[in-house]
C-alpha cells in the first residue's frame, strides 16, 4: 500500500489538494489525511493520470508495422519514459500477408507483458482508405472494406483490433461500420467525403474522426465537410498539437468549441525521439528535418512528438490547463469505451500516474502503480 501526499492532484475535472492510495495496481482510496505503509512527498507537484495515445506508429527507431515482439516491448518503455502509461499500436497499410504479420507481432507483444507502456489494442490505419486523400499510405495496398480480411486479421491479432479506420465513401464502406461498429471503434479517415456522407457514417455506426483536419476536405462556408460534422454531431475527434499539422489558432477554436469530445494524439512514426535523419513509414522512406516528417514528396508522414510534448504545447497556446489534459486522459478512454479502467484518478482505477512539476515537466512516472525506473 502506498499513500501520495501534499500533491495538487487532478481528480475529476479539477486539481484538488488530496491524498491518493494505491494497493497493488489499482487505486483504492482518495481523501484527506490517509496513512499507509509507504508515505510519498509530492509537495509542490501535481499528480496526473498516466496519458493515452490512441494513435502512434512508433518511435525511437521502432514501428508497430515491422517491429519484433521484442522491438514493440522497447517501444513500451520508451512510450511510458515519455508519459504515455497507455498507447494504441497503429498500423499503416501494407500488403495482405504483411498486416497478417503485424497483427500476429502486436498479440504476441501484448501477451508478453512487457514492462513500461500498457497496449490497449489495435488501432488499424489501414487498407480501407481513400486513394484521393491517402497521405503517407501507399496507395499500391489501399483496397475497399473487406469483411472476411479484416476478420481474419483480427483473428491473428487475438481479437485486439479496437479501432478501424475507414473512409465512408468506399464501396461497401456504410455497410461494414454498421457491421463491426458494435464490436469495435470505427473512424472516419483519410476520406475526401463530404457533411452528408460523414453523417451518413455517424448514423451507420462511426464514433470517431482520425487526424482531424489532416487527410480530407477543409472548412468550407458552402461545404462545412467532415469538420462541420464534428461540430453537429456527438462523436470523438483526433488532433495532431505539435504545432505542424495544425495552426495553433485552430486548436485554439476547436477547444472552445467540442473540448468535451477532442483528444490529443501523436501519430507519431519511429523517428519520434530521435533526431533529423532518414526513416521508415510502411515502406517508405520518411525525411526528418527540424520536427517535421515528409516523404519524398514533400507530404507529411507522421509527427516526431509524443502526448505530453503535445499538452504541455496546448496549454503554451492557451488552452486551459485541465481541458487540454483531459484530452489526453478520461477522453481518449471514454472514445474507446474503456473509462472504467483507466483515464483517470479514481478508486478502482488503474494507478496509472504521472508526477509533474508546476512548469509541465515530467518527474516520475507510475505503470500499474509500480515506479518506472529510468
Amino acid at each position: 500500500m502506498m499513500i501520495f501526499k501534499n500533491a495538487e492532484v487532478f481528480c475529476g475535472e479539477s486539481f484538488q489538494k488530496l491524498d491518493v492510495e494505491i494497493n497493488d495496481d489499482i487505486i483504492t482510496k482518495i481523501g484527506e489525511n490517509l496513512s499507509g505503509d509507504e508515505v510519498i512527498d509530492l509537495t509542490g507537484k501535481m499528480l496526473l493520470p498516466g496519458f493515452i495515445d490512441l494513435h502512434s506508429h512508433g518511435r525511437e527507431g521502432y514501428d508497430f508495422s515491422t517491429a519484433t515482439p521484442e522491438e514493440i516491448g522497447k517501444m513500451c518503455l520508451s512510450y511510458a519514459e515519455s508519459g504515455v502509461t497507455s498507447v494504441l499500436a497503429t498500423s499503416i497499410t501494407m500488403g495482405y500477408e504483411f498486416t497478417s504479420g503485424i497483427m500476429s507481432n502486436i498479440k504476441k507483444a501484448m501477451e508478453a507483458e512487457y514492462p513500461g507502456s500498457r497496449i490497449l489494442g489495435i488501432n488499424m490505419e489501414g487498407p480501407f482508405l481513400g486513394p484521393d486523400r491517402k497521405g503517407s499510405h501507399d496507395e499500391n495496398h489501399l483496397v475497399h472494406p473487406d469483411e472476411k480480411a479484416f476478420e481474419e486479421w483480427d483473428r491473428l491479432s487475438g481479437n485486439n483490433i479496437r479501432m478501424v479506420d475507414i473512409d465512408p465513401n468506399l464501396p461497401g464502406a456504410m455497410e461494414f461500420i454498421q457491421k463491426y461498429s458494435k464490436s469495435k471503434v470505427l473512424s472516419i479517415a483519410h476520406t475526401s467525403a463530404g457533411y452528408d456522407t460523414a453523417c451518413e457514417a455517424v448514423k451507420a455506426g462511426a464514433t470517431h474522426v482520425t487526424h482531424l483536419f489532416n487527410a480530407m476536405n477543409g472548412l468550407h462556408h458552402r461545404e462545412p465537410g467532415i469538420v462541420g460534422m464534428v461540430s453537429d454531431l456527438p462523436v470523438y475527434a483526433e488532433l495532431i498539437c505539435d504545432g505542424i499539422h495544425i495552426h495553433p489558432a485552430v486548436i485554439r477554436m476547436m477547444f472552445k468549441l467540442i473540448a468535451d469530445r477532442l483528444l490529443i494524439v501523436s501519430d507519431s512514426m519511429s523517428a519520434a525521439g530521435l533526431g533529423n535523419g532518414e526513416y521508415e513509414l510502411g515502406g517508405m522512406k520518411v525525411i526528418v528535418k527540424n520536427r517535421k516528417a515528409t516523404l519524398e514528396n514533400g507530404t507529411i508522414a507522421g509527427s516526431t512528438t509524443n502526448v505530453f510534448e503535445e499538452v504541455k504545447k496546448v496549454i503554451d497556446y492557451g488552452v486551459e490547463k485541465e481541458k487540454a489534459i483531459l484530452s489526453a486522459t478520461l477522453i481518449p478512454a471514454r472514445a474507446i469505451r474503456m473509462e472504467n479502467e483507466i483515464g483517470e484518478i479514481a478508486v478502482g482505477k488503474k494507478a496509472d500516474l504521472l508526477v509533474v512539476s508546476p512548469d509541465f515537466e515530467l518527474d516520475k512516472v507510475y505503470v500499474d502503480g509500480k515506479l518506472l525506473k529510468k
